[in-house]
C-alpha cells in the first residue's frame, strides 16, 4: 500500500497546488521539446526522400508517409529523457515542498551545478535506451508495454536514488532504493504513463516513500 499512498499523495500535490505551477512549468517544457524533435525530423528528415513519377514514386510517397509518422514516434519516445531533463532542475524545489508538508525532517541543501547534473544524469541513460528500443515503439501493444517497462523502471531508480540522496549518502539511498525494488518501480510506472509530468510526481511520491520507509 506505501506506493499507492505515495502515488495518490503526489496526484493531490499536484491537483491540490502544492506542485501545481511547477508541474504545468514542466509539461510546458519538456513538451515543447519533444514536439520541436518531431518537428526537426519531418522538416529535414522527410524532404530528404525524392519525388518520382509511377510506382517509384508510389513508393517514395509511401516512405514519406512512414517517416512522417516515425518523427512523431521519436518526439514520443524522447519525451522522457525531455521531461527529466527539465525535471532535474525542479526536483529539489517540488520535494522541499512536499518535505513541509509531511513533516519531513530538513534535507541537505542540494546545490545549482548538483540539480543541472542530477537532471543530465537522469536524462541521458533514458534518451539512449528509448532510442534503442525505438523501432519497438511502431509495432501497435507492444509499443506501450515495454514504453511503460522500461521507462518506469529507469524514472523509478533514478527519482528514488534521487529523493533518497535528500537524506543520506550516495550508497544507503541504493540500499535503501534496493530494499523496496517493488514500490520503486510502482512508482516508477505511475510516473511513465505520464512523462511531461513524471518528475512531479516522482518528486512527491518518491519524497513520501523515502520517507515512510525511513
Amino acid at each position: 500500500m506505501r506506493p499507492l499512498a505515495a502515488i495518490g499523495g503526489a496526484f493531490g500535490d499536484i491537483l491540490g497546488g502544492r506542485l501545481t505551477l511547477l508541474a504545468i512549468l514542466n509539461l510546458v517544457l519538456a513538451g515543447a521539446i519533444s514536439g520541436a524533435g518531431a518537428v526537426a525530423a519531418i522538416h529535414y528528415l522527410v524532404p530528404l526522400i525524392p519525388h518520382a513519377a509511377g510506382w517509384l514514386g508510389f513508393l517514395f510517397d509511401a516512405l514519406r508517409f512512414i517517416a512522417g509518422v516515425g518523427a512523431w514516434v521519436l518526439g514520443i519516445a524522447i519525451s522522457p529523457a525531455a521531461s527529466m531533463l527539465i525535471g532535474g532542475f525542479l526536483f529539489d524545489a517540488a520535494a522541499s515542498r512536499v518535505e513541509k508538508a509531511i513533516g519531513a525532517p530538513s534535507p541537505r541543501k542540494v546545490g545549482l551545478a548538483e540539480g543541472v547534473w542530477s537532471g543530465i544524469r537522469m536524462a541521458t541513460p533514458t534518451l539512449l535506451l528509448n532510442l534503442l528500443v525505438l523501432p519497438l515503439y511502431v509495432i501497435p501493444g507492444i509499443n506501450a508495454l515495454v514504453f511503460v517497462c522500461i521507462n518506469g523502471y529507469l524514472m523509478g531508480r533514478d527519482f528514488a536514488t534521487t529523493a533518497a540522496m535528500r537524506r543520506m549518502p550516495f550508497k544507503d539511498a541504493l540500499k535503501l532504493r534496493r530494499s523496496a525494488r517493488f514500490s520503486v518501480f510502482v512508482v516508477g510506472v505511475a510516473c511513465a504513463v505520464i512523462p511531461f509530468l513524471g518528475p512531479l510526481v516522482g518528486a512527491s511520491a518518491m519524497t513520501r516513500l523515502v520517507h515512510s520507509l525511513r
